[in-house]
């Protein structure tokens, strides 16, 4: 991948990471997106994710230097610690106790480095009866009580199929960073501790069913596609097997919604839940996916199609506003990422680093890239 250059708000960082599978790594993602000079510690014949045939590799290895290192041994071991003592922050995500064999525990680095903002990402924080656990940011989503309300309200908990969890550590982890390195500068600090992990991340989603919970009342539940104190929030059907989500945000959202339909949700019987909602199911269920999106817009109402890859690669509005980026990769060739977020103003990228253009196949894209500059 092509190191981060000397732009961005986060230029000068000197981040060493020494993380592995997802959340760790991400989180020096999200800072060399902003311009840190991440350098990426990689065991000998690469990190894992090289080899697992996965465009994952590519995403999480975007705007980073690697170095080869065997941290088992001595000399890997000694080329980390004398990185970081020249470095701002060090992400790692081995067990305490093998970093405390390894000496690339927190207070041998700090004793080398007191101003190195060490950030430690595990399963299930630094401390507590599970911080022994193997986790992950799956394990993470169940614990946190996302994985209960997820699913159809009569079927099994259910698991998304992307890495939620991980990715929402990588943004804590991040922000983490950033608030140690302000203490350190605003407040004539020093470098500290920063524990990480994807329990911690997750609450902060699952956070509504914590405060809806009272003991000895009804536990919180998955509603499917609904959501507890939202009259009108779902998944519909379109005539040309599309999906679009149709989520009311005030009472006139609400009623003009229910009103395309033929139905009066403010008349006194009116059952909004029941032959209300079954009503603009059958509605939505004889128009086509774009014109009932069309529809809604015109009227200034809430709705969106459920987007696959292609309708996301393809929509002009990420295209307009360069929310895709292109990279170019030795194993896969040219594959679209997201570009960083969120944007700042006095630091953005110019517009050939952060517009993509994406044809149907794929093909052309670099040309496309440079098209729009």
């Amino acid at each position: 991948m092509t190191a981060s250059g000397s732009s961005g708000a986060l230029a000068g960082l000197r981040v060493i990471d020494t993380s592995t599978l997802y959340a760790g790594p991400f989180i020096s993602t999200v800072l060399a997106d902003h311009g840190a000079d991440v350098v990426k510690i990689e065991p000998p014949g690469g990190d894992p994710y090289r080899h697992a045939d996965s465009r994952i590799w590519p995403l999480l290895a975007r705007n980073k230097k690697s170095v080869v290192a065997d941290l088992r041994t001595p000399d890997g071991a000694a080329l980390v610690r004398a990185l970081a003592a020249e470095s701002d922050v060090l992400v790692v995500n081995m067990p305490t106790r093998l970093l405390l064999r390894l000496e690339l525990d927190y207070d041998t680095i700090a004793a080398i480095n007191p101003d190195l903002v060490y950030v430690h990402v595990t399963g299930f924080g630094a401390d507590g009866p599970y911080a022994d656990r193997p986790g992950n940011g799956s394990l993470a989503e169940a614990m946190a009580g996302l994985t209960h309300m997820t699913g159809a309200a009569d079927g099994p908990p259910t698991l998304a199929s992307i890495a939620v969890g991980d990715a929402v550590t990588g943004y804590v982890g991040a922000f983490g960073v950033l608030a140690a390195c302000y203490q350190r500068l605003a407040n004539h600090g020093r470098g500290q501790y920063v524990d990480v992990n994807p329990l911690d991340a997750m609450l902060q989603v699952t956070g509504p069913v914590l405060t809806a919970h009272r003991p000895g009342g009804e536990v919180p539940r998955r509603l499917g596609s609904a959501m507890a104190g939202n009259p009108l929030r779902g998944v519909f059907a379109t005539r040309d097997r599309g999906w679009v989500v149709i989520g009311a945000s005030t009472p006139r959202h609400v009623r003009e919604i229910f009103a395309l339909a033929g139905y009066d949700a403010e008349a006194p019987d009116a059952d909004l839940g029941g032959v209300g909602l079954q009503r603009l199911r059958e509605w939505v269920a004889t128009q086509e996916r774009d014109a009932v999106v069309a529809q809604f817009v015109a009227g200034r109402l809430p709705i969106s199609p459920v987007a696959d890859a292609d309708d996301i690669v393809g929509d002009p509005h990420l295209q307009a506003r360069g929310a895709l980026r292109v990279l170019e990769t030795a194993e896969f060739g040219p594959i679209v990422t997201p570009a960083p977020a969120p944007r700042l103003s006095a630091s953005a990228p110019p517009l050939a680093e952060r517009t993509a253009a994406v044809d149907e196949h794929g093909a052309e894209l670099r040309n496309r890239l440079l098209d729009r500059t």
